[in-house]
C-alpha cells in the first residue's frame, strides 16, 4: 500500500509538531518559574485543547454538537478551578 500526502497535509502536521514543542518548552519555562506543575501543566494542555476546538471552528468552519460545547465548557470550567487554586510556590532548588 502506498502512502499519499500532500502539501497541505504536510504543513499542518508540521505545525501540528511546532505547536507540540512550543507547549512544552512553555511548560518548562512557566514551571521554572515556580508555578507548581499540578496547576502549570493542566492549564497548559487543557488550553491546548481548547485552543484547537476555536481553530477547527474558526479556520476550519467545523461545527460543535451539543456535546462538543459541553465538552468545551467543562475544560473552561476545569482551568478556572485548577488556575484559582493557591497552591504552594516551590523555592528553587525543592526547599
Amino acid at each position: 500500500m502506498k502512502l499519499r500526502y500532500d502539501r497541505d497535509g504536510l504543513f499542518w502536521s508540521v505545525m501540528a509538531g511546532l505547536a507540540v514543542g512550543l507547549a512544552e518548552m512553555l511548560s518548562f519555562c512557566v514551571s521554572g518559574l515556580g508555578v507548581p506543575v499540578t496547576q502549570s501543566i493542566p492549564i497548559i494542555i487543557g488550553g491546548s485543547v481548547m485552543f484547537g476546538a476555536v481553530l477547527g471552528i474558526i479556520m476550519l468552519g467545523e461545527q460543535l454538537m451539543l456535546h462538543g460545547w459541553s465538552g468545551v465548557g467543562l475544560l473552561v470550567t476545569g482551568i478556572v478551578f485548577v488556575a484559582l487554586d493557591p497552591g504552594e510556590k516551590v523555592e528553587e532548588g525543592g526547599g
